[in-house]
């Protein structure tokens, strides 16, 4: 009890220390498309028409970075062009925008990580209601290579003349002020109805009608079912909301788009909606939106997902997960996850990490995912062939606990057993370990502090 106790506190102290060496990490495999779009159809006084908001995002590898010939700094640059187009009901197209794109960076894209330093940007089109199709394609200049995306469907023609909602969109503050009481633009988090863990914010949208004396009321709920224990519903349901009279003005900084208000307008309000979506674990979710205005009452449902872009392997195989705690939970802990029933396991697994999370507010704990990053990087250097049981090995169980060693020395010498000498400048700790067998299974032989 006493040295897993240990082990436990030497972990949650090191972590802050962790290491994180990019080129050894193994990012995983990117599902999502490289190009997402979020369309969101706003009424302005004009009610035949709507004026249709296209937030999108790209990944920067489809393009080709050049080093640039700036000698004091070391920069890339990529060129290219984007092509908006759309199409209404009957495939004909009714309208086309060209934007020309100079990308510069400090580096190169990191191949096959997902969200990473994404191109971010809007266009608006005006456009009688109607069922449109919207096609954005990427060329890059250097290359002449081409990505399409043909996904986005929108139909604006439910939009009533009476008590009307837009879609939503999530956003997130710009700066630390009390938000939307006080600021007057904010940043969408468009990711094609994905949302990163634990990231906070709200929803964004658009109530319209006619009636411009009488106010509204608005009640939200969020349910869906986590990804990791379908067993476990999550439902959040409110009441809280801000707003504010006008219609939304579109701007594009270096690098971010936010949405500001343009006080042009009674007949449209915007509404902010604080959703505590960072309290949600990954899965599938369901928003409800309902709006009452005297005797007029309007309720829509959206649907989102979050998602964890780079979790670690070891936490999709719930066996191993659970195995790899060997190192910090004692045997008590362990015997609860795994002698009940898989729900009651997850529930237990579950538990164990939250009391161990840094903030309990938010459904990412980045101590349990650093724990699993050097689970998932201890089964990729010290497993047997053929095998996944590197993190059980003694050095696989050092790297789980302090990371990365500032310092590696290999001895190898005629007549003796191969030796690594693993240092740790900053906990001023050093351990050894020597394969005896020559199997390439190290057995920690010595521990000290220096």
């Amino acid at each position: 009890m006493t040295r897993t106790f240990f082990l436990l506190s030497i972990f949650f102290y090191t972590i802050s220390f962790a290491q994180f060496d990019e080129d050894m990490r193994r990012p995983a495999p990117n599902p999502f498309n490289p190009i997402t779009l979020e369309a969101v159809p706003y009424l302005n006084e004009d009610t035949t028409s709507v004026e249709l908001v296209i937030f999108y995002r790209i990944n920067p590898e489809l393009f080709f970075f050049a080093k640039t010939s700036d000698a004091q700094h070391e920069t890339y640059e990529a060129k290219g062009e984007l092509v908006f187009e759309i199409f209404d009901e009957k495939d004909i197209s009714i309208a086309r925008n060209f934007q020309s794109l100079r990308i510069e960076r400090n580096s190169i894209p990191v191949e096959g990580v997902p969200f990473s330093d994404e191109i971010q940007g809007a266009i608006t089109f005006k456009l009688k209601k109607g069922m449109y199709k919207i096609v954005l394609e990427t060329r890059d200049s250097e290359s002449g290579k081409s990505f399409i995306n043909r996904d986005t469907k929108i139909d604006t023609r439910t939009i009533s003349p009476g008590l009307n909602i837009s879609s939503v969109i999530f956003v997130e503050p710009i700066s630390s002020d009390t938000f939307f009481n006080t600021q007057k633009d904010f940043s969408p988090i468009n990711r094609g109805g994905n949302i990163i863990i634990g990231q906070a914010g709200g929803c964004l949208l658009q109530v319209t009608s006619p009636d411009t004396n009488t106010d509204i009321q608005l009640s939200w709920k969020v349910n869906g079912k986590n990804e990791p224990d379908q067993d476990n519903l999550q439902e959040l349901h409110g009441e809280k909301f801000f707003q504010q009279n006008g219609t939304p003005i579109i701007l594009e900084k270096p690098k971010r788009v936010s949405i500001s208000i343009k006080r042009d307008s009674k007949y449209s309000r915007l509404i902010f909606i604080p959703i505590p979506v960072e309290r949600l674990e990954t899965g599938k979710y369901q928003i409800t939106v309902t709006v009452i205005q005297g005797s007029l009452k309007i309720t829509k449902d959206f649907f989102f997902n979050i998602i964890w872009p780079l979790k670690p392997h070891s936490l999709s195989d719930f066996k191993l997960a659970i195995d790899a705690l060997r190192h910090i939970a004692t045997e008590k802990e362990l015997d609860i996850m795994t002698a009940f029933s898989s729900s009651k396991s997850m529930k237990a697994f579950h538990a164990f990490w939250h009391k161990r999370s840094p903030d309990t507010t938010r459904a990412f704990n980045p101590s349990m995912a650093e724990y699993y990053r050097r689970v998932d990087e201890a089964i990729k250097r010290f497993s047997s062939e053929n095998e996944t049981d590197g993190y059980r090995t003694d050095r696989g169980r050092i790297y789980i606990l302090f990371g990365s060693p500032s310092i590696t020395n290999r001895l190898l010498k005629p007549n003796s057993a191969p030796t690594e000498i693993w240092t740790y400048e900053k906990l001023n700790r050093r351990f050894t370990f020597t394969d005896q067998r020559k199997t390439g299974n190290y057995i920690l032989i010595k521990m000290e502090n220096y």
